[in-house]
C-alpha cells in the first residue's frame, strides 16, 4: 500500500508468526527413526553437595568452599577446599586447624575439582546438589566462553579443570529460578559397532545437576532463600546467621559455611521425598526446572506423546495461521485516572476451566487433528449467538475454530505501540484493516456480544481431534489415590482443579503452619494446572545465534517468506498452539 493510501490516523499492528528453520517443514523428527536412544541409568548412589564462599567485591572470587559426599543417606566424607591465591597464610592455617578439629578433609580448590568434582560427579555419575548451583559452579571456573550447540546457545561454557581431558561445563540461564547445566559431550564415537548395527545409540554423559532453589520453586510455586526454605520444610539443620561475609576468616564463619551444606542436603532430601509423592518415575528430579516441567512429567507418565511426534506433517503455514490468532498477555483498562466504585470479579482457575469447557484435553491425547472449512455454519452461529448460549456447556465445544476477518471498526484484540510506548502491547480496540486477519472464534463472539455487530467472516476453519493415542496409562495426581485418572476417559485439567478446590477447603479449616502448607499446596496445583493447560503448548525457546541464519516465516498471509535472523525460536517438546 502506498503512503498516500494510508489514513493519517492509521498505525501499524503486529501479529504472531511461526519461524521454521527447516526442522518442522521437513516433517521428520530431529533424530532419525532408525536410532533408538539407550536410556540413561540415572545418577548413582553418590551425591555431592557443595557450597562456596567468596569475596564481597565485584569479582566475587572464590575464597573457600565446603562439601559433603554421601552414598545414599550415609555421609561418606565431609571436606573443605580453598583457593590459595585468595587467602593469607594465616587464613589457610586457620582452615587447616578447623578441618583437623572437626574431621573435615582439606584440599585446594584444584584438588577438589580433580579428585571430587570430576572423580565423583563425572566418573561415578553422582548427583551434584547445591543452592543457586550455577553461581557455585562458576566460582570453580578458571576461564569461560560462549556455549556451543543448539540447546545451549546463549549460555556459557565453563572450563573448570586445566586438565585438557576433563570436559567443560555448560550453563544456560532460562529464568531467575532455573538454568540448564550439563557437561560438554565427549568427542568421538560413543556407541560400540555392535550396538550401532542394531540401531542403538549411547547418549553423551551429561551429568546430573540439581539446584535446590529450582526444585523448590517448581514444587511449591514460591521463591525461597536457603534460610526460608529450611524453615518452610522444617528441616532440623536451620541456616545460621552471620555478618562476617568478606571479613577475616574465623572459626564461627567456618561453622556457618559447613552448616549451609548440611542445610542444603536436608532441604534436598525433603524436596526429593515431596517430588517422589507425585509418582513421576519416568522423569528424574534433575530434569524438573519449573512447574511446567512437572506438567510435562505428568504427560510423559500418562504415555501422552507430543503432537509433532504424532502428526509431523502439519503444514508450517497452518501453524503460522494458528499463531497469528494468538493474543495472550492482553491487558485492558477501560477507565483511566478516574475514581469509580467497582466490584472485583475473578475466575476460578480460568485457563484450565476454559480448556475443560472447550474439550481441549481431547486434542492433547489424540493421535493428531483434522480440520475442515466451516465458513457458512460459523457465520450462521455468530449471527444468532446470545449471552445465554455461553451458559450452556455444550456450546463451548463449538469454539475450536479460527476465522479470517475483514475488520471494519470491529472490536478485537490489537497488538500495537500505544501512546509513547516503545514496545508492542495488546488491548481491545476498534480495528479496521485492508489486510485480512485471523482471530479465534471466541474473539469474534466477544466483538459480536459487546457491540451487537457481527464481524465479516471471510473464511472459517474448524478443528477436530483425531483418535485417542494408544498405550495411555492412568496416574494419581499428586500421589492422591482419590484423584487417580485414566487419561483416555478423564479430563486431567478438571481433576487438577477439583483437587485444588479440596485443598482450599482444608486450608480454610486449618491454622498455623498447616494452613501455610495447604496454601502452598493449592498454589502449586494452580500453577501446575495453568502451565499444563496453557504454557507448555506455546513454549517457544528464543536463542540468540552467533550470526544471522535463514528461516521461513509463516504468518497470516499463508505463504511463507525467507528471512535472515539471529533470533531463533525453537518449539518446546509439547508445542501445540491450537
Amino acid at each position: 500500500m502506498s503512503e498516500a493510501a494510508v489514513p493519517k490516523d492509521a498505525r501499524p499492528i503486529a501479529v504472531r508468526a511461526f519461524l521454521d528453520d527447516g526442522t518442522w517443514a521437513s516433517g521428520k523428527p530431529a533424530r532419525p527413526a532408525r536410532w533408538r536412544q539407550v536410556r540413561g541409568i540415572g545418577p548413582s548412589d553418590w551425591t555431592l553437595i557443595f557450597d562456596t564462599e567468596t569475596t564481597t567485591d565485584a569479582a566475587q572470587q572464590l575464597r573457600f568452599g565446603c562439601y559433603q559426599l554421601r552414598k545414599g543417606e550415609r555421609l561418606d566424607e565431609a571436606g573443605l577446599f580453598y583457593d590459595p591465591e585468595s587467602l593469607t597464610e594465616a587464613a589457610q592455617a586457620l582452615i587447616a586447624r578447623f578441618a583437623e578439629a572437626s574431621g573435615h578433609k582439606l584440599m585446594t580448590a584444584a584438588e577438589f575439582v580433580e579428585s571430587t568434582f570430576y572423580g565423583v560427579a563425572y566418573d561415578c555419575g553422582a548427583a551434584v546438589v547445591g543452592f543457586n548451583l550455577p553461581f557455585d559452579l562458576s566460582r570453580l571456573a578458571i576461564r569461560h566462553a560462549s556455549a556451543r550447540g543448539k540447546t545451549m546457545r546463549g549460555g556459557f561454557s565453563l572450563q573448570v579443570s586445566p586438565n585438557p581431558h576433563r570436559l567443560a561445563l555448560q550453563v544456560k540461564h532460562l529464568s531467575r529460578r532455573a538454568a540448564l547445566i550439563r557437561f560438554v559431550a565427549k568427542r568421538g564415537q560413543r556407541t560400540p559397532r555392535g550396538m550401532r548395527r542394531r540401531g542403538f545409540r549411547v547418549p553423551a554423559r551429561r551429568g546430573y545437576f540439581i539446584d535446590v532453589k529450582t526444585l523448590a520453586a517448581a514444587l511449591t510455586a514460591r521463591t525461597f532463600s536457603l534460610g526460608s526454605l529450611a524453615e518452610f520444610l522444617d528441616v532440623p539443620a536451620r541456616k545460621l546467621d552471620t555478618d562476617e561475609h568478606g571479613g577475616p576468616l574465623t572459626d564461627t564463619y567456618l561453622v556457618y559455611a559447613a552448616r549451609d551444606v548440611q542445610t542444603t542436603w536436608e532441604c534436598y532430601r525433603a524436596l526429593r521425598e515431596r517430588y517422589a509423592g507425585h509418582g513421576l518415575t519416568g522423569t528424574p528430579a534433575n530434569r524438573i526446572l519449573s512447574e511446567a516441567g512437572i506438567g510435562k512429567a505428568y504427560l510423559k507418565e500418562m504415555g501422552i506423546k507430543p503432537w509433532h511426534e504424532m502428526q509431523p506433517d502439519v503444514p508450517p503455514a497452518l501453524i503460522g495461521t494458528i499463531l497469528g490468532s494468538y493474543y495472550g498477555g492482553r491487558s485492558e483498562v477501560r477507565i483511566r485516572r478516574l475514581v469509580r466504585q467497582v466490584a472485583y470479579c475473578d475466575f476460578l482457575s480460568m485457563y484450565p476451566t476454559v480448556c475443560t469447557l472447550m474439550g481441549l484435553w481431547r486434542f492433547v491425547i489424540a493421535r493428531g487433528m483434522t480440520w475442515r472449512d466451516a465458513t457458512e455454519e460459523v457465520r450462521d452461529l455468530l449471527a444468532r449467538v446470545t449471552l445465554e448460549d455461553l451458559q450452556e456447556q455444550s456450546f463451548w465445544r463449538c469454539l475450536p475454530v479460527l476465522v479470517q476477518i475483514a475488520p471494519e471498526a470491529d472490536l478485537f484484540p490489537v497488538r500495537a505501540k500505544y501512546g509513547d510506548e516503545k514496545h508492542y502491547t495488546i488491548g481491545l480496540n476498534y480495528l479496521s484493516s485492508r489486510t485480512l486477519i485471523w482471530f479465534t472464534f471466541a474473539d469474534c463472539l466477544t466483538a459480536r456480544l459487546l457491540t451487537g455487530s457481527a464481524p465479516r467472516i471471510i473464511r472459517a476453519i474448524r478443528f477436530m481431534p483425531g483418535t485417542v493415542q494408544p498405550g495411555l496409562k492412568p496416574v494419581a495426581i499428586a500421589g492422591n489415590p482419590a484423584y487417580r485418572i485414566d487419561p483416555a476417559r478423564d479430563d486431567f485439567y478438571r481433576r487438577l482443579i477439583d483437587l485444588r478446590a479440596e485443598v482450599k477447603c482444608e486450608m480454610a479449616a486449618a491454622e498455623g503452619p498447616d494452613r501455610e502448607r495447604r496454601d502452598t499446596e493449592q498454589l502449586a496445583l494452580k500453577i501446575l494446572a495453568n502451565a499444563t493447560s496453557y504454557g507448555i503448548f506455546l513454549e517457544l525457546n528464543v536463542d540468540e545465534a552467533a550470526k544471522p541464519e535463514d528461516a521461513i516465516c509463516h504468518g497470516i498471509e499463508g505463504e511463507g517468506f525467507l528471512v535472515s535472523t539471529s533470533q531463533i525460536e525453537t518449539p518446546g517438546r509439547y508445542f501445540h498452539p491450537l
